[in-house]
């Protein structure tokens, strides 16, 4: 029951915050202006984290290469593929950029941890820095850095 609150709390809050509800009205009006970044094409990248029952890990051997296929104003999608020696995996996956132009809001579906949400920003304009988090048996939690190719 407690996980339940902690997960809608931590929902609502997501949702307040793509909202823009944080922001002074003279900040969204400044905002809106922002001309959202193209971010369609291949980002790949490496994966570090933790996972609860294991431990600190850097997925040594994966990739990670997000496609994103489809983008419309601030709102994008495509899918995510995790690969190494043995195989890979893809899911599906869709996101938002923020009033800023570099805040990323990511949620992915399906996979052998069931999905889970990412947010990060754009370091660069061929950069991005996302920080995953699962709430599911086991727990855990993974910085991607991933460059466009």
């Amino acid at each position: 029951m407690k996980m339940k609150i902690i997960l809608c709390a931590g929902i609502l809050l997501v949702a307040v915050l793509i909202c823009g509800c944080t922001t002074s009205s003279q900040q969204s009006t400044v905002a809106a202006d922002i001309q959202p970044p193209n971010l369609i094409g291949n980002w790949t990248g490496t994966m570090t984290g933790y996972v609860y029952g294991i431990g600190y890990t850097n997925f040594s051997g994966y990739t990670m290469t997000l496609r994103i296929t489809e983008q419309n104003d601030r709102i994008f999608s495509g899918e995510i593929t995790f690969s190494e020696q043995s195989g890979w995996e893809s899911v599906a996956c869709a996101g938002a950029i923020g009033r800023d132009g570099r805040t990323i809001t990511l949620v992915e579906t399906g996979g052998a941890d069931g999905g889970g949400y990412s947010s990060g920003y754009l370091v660069a304009p061929d950069e991005m820095e996302l920080i995953y988090s699962v709430v599911s048996d086991p727990f855990s939690i993974a910085m991607d850095v991933l460059k466009k190719s």
